[in-house]
């Protein structure tokens, strides 16, 4: 596994999720990322990624949850358009995920649901960003090559977690502040010291 100065795994053509709550540490990470890919843009639905290529969100109020809603309609045409049809897009990051898509059975927007299938074929690394994982829907989480966790102290998101893997909902109940687990496709994890703020922020 290649790895950057910091120990984070190459994002290349892989989906990944960065969950925690507000003031966990996840922005800076998130940031991070951004800044370390060419090409990269993300989908910043509370305009918070100053300084970084970014896309201001119109409609944050999904209602319906539907391909007729406006705010997925925003949200299709930005990534039809730009980051898959451009071609020029090398790294997406979605904010605020779980407004867009949420749990089973509520079905994920086309245009994601053809991010989260054909990214490697399109060339494209694409992460979703949310609070909790409860709230996401489960294709992002069980197909993402990488899970990036920070703080979640609700015991619903840790059993959610254990779940997954045995004994993932205790190691983020024990994190440390602003340290988070990286967890990989083989289902291994370890947890990473924090982003120093001057490299995210």
């Amino acid at each position: 596994m290649q790895t950057s100065i910091t120990g984070l795994p190459d994002l290349t053509n892989k989906r990944f999720v960065v969950l925690g709550i507000q003031g966990s540490g996840k922005s800076v990470l998130v940031k991070y990322i951004l800044k370390s890919y060419k090409h990269s843009i993300v989908y910043d639905v509370l305009r918070e990624h100053q300084g970084l290529d970014r896309y201001f969100v119109e409609r944050r109020q999904v209602v319906k949850h539907n391909e007729d809603d406006p705010a997925i309609i925003e949200l299709n045409n930005f990534v039809n358009q730009v980051v898959i049809g451009s071609g020029q897009i090398r790294l997406f990051v979605l904010e605020e995920a779980n407004r867009y898509c949420p749990p089973k059975p509520t079905p994920l927007p086309s245009s994601i649901l053809d991010l989260n299938d054909f990214n490697r074929h399109d060339k494209i690394a694409w992460g979703a960003v949310a609070r909790r994982p409860s709230q996401l829907n489960t294709d992002l989480i069980d197909l993402a090559h990488y899970l990036f966790l920070f703080e979640l102290p609700g015991k619903h998101d840790r059993d959610y977690l254990s779940d997954i893997i045995d004994g993932l909902g205790e190691a983020v109940r024990d994190l440390p502040p602003y340290h988070f687990i990286i967890v990989e496709h083989n289902r291994k994890f370890q947890t990473h010291k924090p982003i120093p703020f001057l490299l995210g922020g």
